[in-house]
């Protein structure tokens, strides 16, 4: 066993299938299942490996997660091994959800907002969902559901996020994640754009704005596809690298095993039905593209980056929707800021 590391976060999909058609959405979910999704007794089974593997964290993702009616058991199940969890919802279904979410002991409930109301509903296609939302927010706040809010940056929603951040503030939301926009599913189709440009202000947004959040009681947390390497970098630790494969890990809702569930299919390990987890973990093939890392699988963008090294040419994820390459994303403030664009 050469890989020595354990996958302390694990990402869980429990459904591929959706109640939103959202234009960003970079698994392009519908309100289709994945074909053959994995049981209630193969998911606490899989639940079941985690212990032996030093989980300390597992995200409930989908689609959407709780149009799975098993996801109550699932946190449960891992409470009861003492590993706290997580859930990622688009927030449709979130006030009918409030006292079963309370009653789960989940730790975090990761709610979508992407922007103020008009731009909300029509990037998610959906009239009306963001006042559902914000009703649903404050119903799972009054169950004593910690609630934190993700949003996705791009072009469309850039100027409104001091105006979003002032709503939160008046929610009580003290978690805040601005996570930039992926060119995966449908958002290569849909119109929906990130320019560097808007990149840039994401950066400068967070810079600006994370001392002020600090003393208003809300962490303002950038996503690990933010780039590094320069005084607009906010994170306490240095990037070192997309911890795909190295310190984390997903699993789809038909068992497969990926780095990070935001990577296409491609990037599949191996199913659980087939193999345990702790074999296709540790198998010398598994995740060769991130943990036998080189300087020279940095692409154009990185190549001769001083950072490269320990960069490992930024997410992952960014880097293949950007160019269909990894280890090189271009969406790096050190790269653009070398390229004249001003910080």
């Amino acid at each position: 066993m050469s890989f020595e590391g354990f996958p302390i976060v694990m990402g869980l999909e429990l459904t591929l299938a959706c109640n939103l058609r959202c234009m960003h959405c970079a698994s392009s979910a519908t309100g289709i299942t994945r074909r053959d999704e994995l049981s209630l007794g193969e998911l606490l089974g899989i639940c079941d490996q985690f212990p032996d593997l030093f989980v300390r964290e597992v995200d409930l993702t989908g689609g959407e997660p709780l149009l799975r009616p098993e996801w109550q058991q699932v946190t449960e199940h891992l409470r009861r091994m003492n590993i706290p969890v997580r859930m990622v919802t688009n927030g449709f279904l979130l006030e009918e959800n409030a006292q079963r979410l309370a009653d789960s002991g989940i730790a975090t409930v990761g709610v979508s907002l992407d922007g103020l109301e008009k731009t909300h509903d029509h990037i998610r296609q959906k009239p009306g969902l963001f006042r559902r939302i914000i009703s649903g927010i404050e119903a799972a706040l009054d169950k004593n559901v910690p609630v934190a809010v993700i949003t996705a940056v791009n072009d469309m929603n850039i100027d409104q996020l001091p105006a979003l951040e002032t709503i939160l503030q008046d929610l009580g939301i003290r978690h805040w994640q601005l996570q930039p926009l992926f060119s995966l599913g449908r958002a290569r189709s849909d119109g929906l754009k990130l320019s560097c440009s808007t990149y840039l202000e994401l950066g400068k947004y967070v810079h600006r704005q994370a001392p002020r959040c600090h003393a208003e009681g809300i962490t303002l947390m950038p996503a690990d596809g933010v780039g590094y390497f320069t005084d607009l970098d906010t994170r306490d630790r240095l990037w070192a690298g997309c911890s795909a494969g190295i310190s984390s890990c997903g699993i789809t809702s038909d068992g497969n095993v990926k780095g990070c569930l935001s990577l296409p299919e491609q990037f599949n390990e191996g199913s659980l039905r087939e193999r345990d987890l702790w074999s296709i973990w540790f198998d010398e093939k598994s995740f060769s593209w991130n943990r036998k890392f080189s300087t020279g699988d940095l692409g154009e963008n990185c190549r001769q980056c001083v950072h490269g090294p320990q960069c490992k040419g930024g997410c992952s994820v960014m880097s293949f929707a950007s160019g269909g390459l990894l280890h090189n994303d271009p969406y790096c403030f050190h790269r653009l800021s070398s390229r004249n664009h001003p910080l």
